[in-house]
């Protein structure tokens, strides 16, 4: 994560000194991934920091550029940060607003949203309402062949099993998130789930470890403890 950060700073003061509307795009994008870093590094104001440095860049591009790259990179980890900062409410009344006025236009839009609600709905002790949201917007993220999406979706799929008392549900469906993970040997995903996933990948190693070495289960695990 540090390494990580320190390349960021240096793409922000890049991006600023250039003048194009290309520079602005990627100083979005440079933007919102500073915000999911402070979110792993559970450094909250400067998370709310980052993001408000997104949003005003955003008001510089145009309605549609500026509404894509909010739905790839933005609506979920504004509702982690909301989660993550105990703004509880303001993630619920996001749910309700947005269950009342038109969602995003764009199909791609809308499935962000759709996970962004089943987070809230975790978060609110919802499973039920959660896995509802997240069946049609896994079969269209698997369609489209976006695979840290579906990797996203079945850890949210895992952990709401869980809540729900379907723990055989819950690793079945967590046995494939790893499967998929594994081979561009995804971390991050896994440790910013918290506490429960790591119980859930610690019961799903116990099963696998009966027939053989889990040697990426072991490196996830180990992470968590470094985390």
């Amino acid at each position: 994560l540090d390494a990580a950060q320190a390349v960021i700073e240096e793409a922000i003061e890049l991006c600023k000194q250039a003048e194009s509307i290309a520079s602005l795009l990627v100083l979005f994008w440079v933007y919102a991934i500073q915000v999911r870093i402070f979110l792993s590094r559970t450094e909250m104001d400067a998370a709310c920091s980052a993001l408000q440095q997104l949003k005003q860049v955003s008001m510089r591009l145009n309605q549609p550029t500026s509404s894509y790259f909010h739905a790839l990179f933005t609506t979920v980890d504004q509702v982690r940060l909301w989660l993550a900062c105990g703004e509880v409410d303001q993630a619920t009344h996001w749910v309700e607003e947005l269950d009342i006025r038109e969602q995003s236009s764009t199909p791609f839009g809308h499935e962000r949203e759709e996970v962004a609600c089943a987070r809230v709905l975790l978060a609110t002790a919802q499973p039920d309402g959660a896995l509802q949201r997240l069946v049609p917007v896994l079969q269209r993220a698997a369609e489209g062949q976006r695979w840290g999406h579906v990797i996203e979706i079945r850890l949210l799929q895992a952990l709401a099993y869980h809540m729900c008392h379907k723990e055989r549900q819950a690793l079945d469906i967590l046995s494939e998130a790893v499967r998929l993970a594994e081979p561009e040997g995804y971390i991050r995903s896994f440790i910013d789930e918290g506490a429960l996933m790591e119980h859930l990948l610690s019961r799903l190693r116990e099963e696998h470890g009966r027939y053989g070495p889990t040697p990426y289960l072991d490196t996830i695990l180990a992470a968590f403890s470094q985390h």
